[in-house]
């Protein structure tokens, strides 16, 4: 169970069922420390708050509540769907390529996009779920520059859990993260509240995996994380 879980998705996702309530209430009941919401972007449909950015807090005693939002990546030259105007209200950006981008471009399209998502998105924190085989990337590639511009490369628990992922591909993406001494997220991608804080399916993978370059391995590494970025998201 983490303790502090950096990707969940509510209702304002299309794809999610819970509200905010719901997903702090029960982060508190299973003892986390800490949720981010990480709700889609525009790009898919995403419904973009301002209210909740600018002036929800949460109310739950002892949890901290981080806002986020899961992006997406627009085209080839890295552009992501981040609303400019809320880049200061957030306290994690996370991107990922979905559906939007069209399937069968190759690794080295996907890489070179993510490469540039990197490059001009200084407030990205994390790629999610790198290890989808729709969209092959070169993981030792997109580790070097996640390392090169203090990000992370997501282990995505619900990848796993729900077996849409590749085990050879998911060691692999791991053992790059370690040979390139890359920070590594782990998220549980909750959808349903049942799945909040998992990742019982991708701990496997982490037996010989370094704990200090995973950036979620305790609260307080998270909360550590979470706090070095903010300078990139502010005056933007």
């Amino acid at each position: 169970m983490l303790e502090v879980d950096f990707h969940t998705h509510t209702h304002f996702s299309h794809c999610g069922i819970h509200s905010h309530l719901e997903i702090l209430n029960q982060a508190k009941a299973l003892g986390m420390k800490g949720v981010a919401v990480t709700d889609h972007g525009p790009a898919l449909k995403g419904r973009v708050s301002p209210t909740l950015f600018d002036r929800f807090q949460c109310p739950v005693k002892g949890l901290r509540f981080f806002k986020g939002m899961e992006c997406n990546v627009l085209n080839e030259q890295g552009e992501i769907d981040l609303p400019q105007h809320l880049i200061p209200y957030m306290d994690i950006v996370l991107v990922g390529i979905h559906f939007n981008i069209q399937e069968g471009l190759g690794q080295e399209a996907y890489t070179q996009m993510l490469l540039n998502v990197l490059a001009r998105n200084p407030a990205v924190d994390v790629i999610t779920h790198p290890n989808d085989e729709k969209y092959p990337v070169d993981f030792v590639a997109l580790a070097k520059a996640a390392k090169q511009y203090g990000a992370a490369l997501e282990l995505n628990n619900s990848k796993s859990l729900l077996k849409r992922d590749d085990p050879a591909v998911t060691r692999a993406l791991v053992k790059a993260c370690q040979q390139e001494e890359c920070l590594l997220a782990v998220g549980s991608d909750m959808h349903a509240i049942q799945e909040l804080g998992l990742d019982e399916a991708v701990q496997p993978y982490l037996k010989d995996f370094p704990q200090a370059l995973i950036v979620n391995a305790k609260a307080e590494t998270a909360f550590q994380f979470i706090a070095s970025r903010k300078n990139n998201k502010e005056h933007r």
